[in-house]
Parts: structure tokens; C-alpha cells; sequence
């Protein structure tokens, strides 16, 4: 039945549509994530800090609240980034597994009624030995 429903034409067209999406989306979540490792960079340089701590402490704080929103950024878009590839690598194995399973019940159809054929001609190969 799932076979029938994902046969349709519409499925096709929309499948161009989705891993162009895909892709732009990776690309997304790289810049992303290319991002917030520069700003973790930038923030969590001894020099900043001690500058900051001598000028004064309210200066410091915002530094350290860049830095934690950074980090939080960094793992973010790490961890969206790892989840998407996840996620794609597990639609791309269950769709060789959808179309080995086909194949397998196609095969296996063939088998059969080469099997049967096969029966069939003994039988009538003994008869007529017979």
C-alpha cells in the first residue's frame, strides 16, 4: 500500500524541491555553526578578559554574558547540525532498505514460479517417461 502511495509523480517532483532545501539548510547550519565559533573565539581570549576586569567589572559581566550566549550558539547549531545529518543518513538507509525489500519480494516472486514451472515439468517429464 506504501509502495502505491509513494509511486505517485507529485513525490518525485517534490523530491527535487526537498533536497534542494536540504542542502540549503545544511549550508545554514554550517555558516551557523562557522559563527559561533568565531564568537567563542573572540570572547574567550585571556586579553579581552583582563582588559575588561581592569576598566571596569559591569564590562567584564558583559563579556562573560557574550561568551556564554556564544557557547550556547556553538552548541546549538553543533548539535542541530549533527541531528540533521542523523536524520538524513537515517531517511537515506531506510529508503535502500524500502527499495531492497521490493527487489527481495520481486525476487522471491520469480523463485517461486520458477519452482513451480520447474515441478510442473518434472511431473510431466515422469509421465511421460512413463
Amino acid at each position: 500500500r506504501w509502495q502505491k502511495i509513494f509511486m505517485i509523480p507529485l513525490w518525485s517532483k517534490m523530491a527535487v524541491f526537498w533536497n534542494k532545501m536540504f542542502l540549503t539548510i545544511i549550508v545554514l547550519l554550517i555558516v551557523l555553526f562557522l559563527d559561533a565559533v568565531r564568537e567563542v573565539r573572540k570572547y574567550s581570549s585571556v586579553h579581552v578578559n583582563e582588559k575588561a576586569a581592569n576598566v571596569n567589572s559591569s564590562a567584564f559581566d558583559h563579556i562573560q554574558m557574550k561568551l556564554f550566549r556564544s557557547q550556547r550558539n556553538l552548541y546549538l547549531s553543533g548539535f542541530s547540525l549533527f541531528l540533521w545529518l542523523v536524520l538524513r543518513r537515517t531517511v537515506t538507509l531506510l529508503t535502500q532498505l524500502a527499495k531492497e525489500m521490493a527487489s527481495h519480494a520481486a525476487l522471491e516472486t520469480q523463485v517461486n514460479d520458477a519452482t513451480e514451472a520447474a515441478k510442473k515439468y518434472m511431473a510431466e517429464n515422469e509421465r511421460l517417461q512413463e
